[in-house]
């Protein structure tokens, strides 16, 4: 989480409305995908594509194996791109989730309108410290479920310390 992170953010803001913060969701979000693909990479480039060129010839090996590391990174690329463009924000007004490499998909449910906020963990997530949060609405915006993010109950406190502060200005 950054504080005080963009002048020119890529989401709409409202008038006289600030950005508190944003979340990607967590690092192992993005790494274990990769590693996996790394995995059938090398069992494809070590074992499948010099299988190819004992049956036929070099040429076919040698192309299996520029197919398989342009098709790896071609995966990292898009396993990349796909955590670093699903982000939340909150800000001082609404909390805001993005989504999307090419097109984007917005959705945004004012802090007033929250009705409940839950935090849960698997195994993984209590030690590495990530989790999912549930955001529950009023009105017709529904549940917003956020994946994989870091430190949630840090997250979840800070959307009720804005809630708090919105609903009493004065304090």
């Amino acid at each position: 989480m950054a504080q005080g992170f963009l002048t020119n953010p890529s989401i709409p803001l409202l008038p006289d409305e600030k950005i508190i913060f944003k979340a990607n969701p967590h690092w192992l979000y993005v790494v274990i995908p990769i590693l996996v693909a790394f995995i059938f990479f090398l069992i494809y480039f070590f074992f499948i594509c010099p299988f190819l060129g004992t049956l036929n010839s070099a040429n076919l090996e040698s192309l299996c194996s520029i197919l398989a590391v342009f098709l790896f990174f071609f995966l990292a690329l898009v396993f990349y791109l796909d955590w670093k463009f699903n982000r939340l924000y909150l800000t001082n007004l609404r909390l805001i989730k993005e989504r999307g490499i090419i097109g984007k998909r917005f959705m945004a449910i004012g802090l007033d309108k929250i009705q409940d906020i839950t935090c849960s963990y698997g195994i993984l997530g209590r030690i590495f410290g990530f989790g999912n949060l549930i955001i529950e609405s009023a009105g017709t915006e529904g549940k917003m479920t956020f994946e994989g993010l870091p430190r949630p109950e840090k997250i979840k406190w800070e959307i009720e310390k804005e809630r708090r502060a919105l609903s009493n200005p004065g304090r």
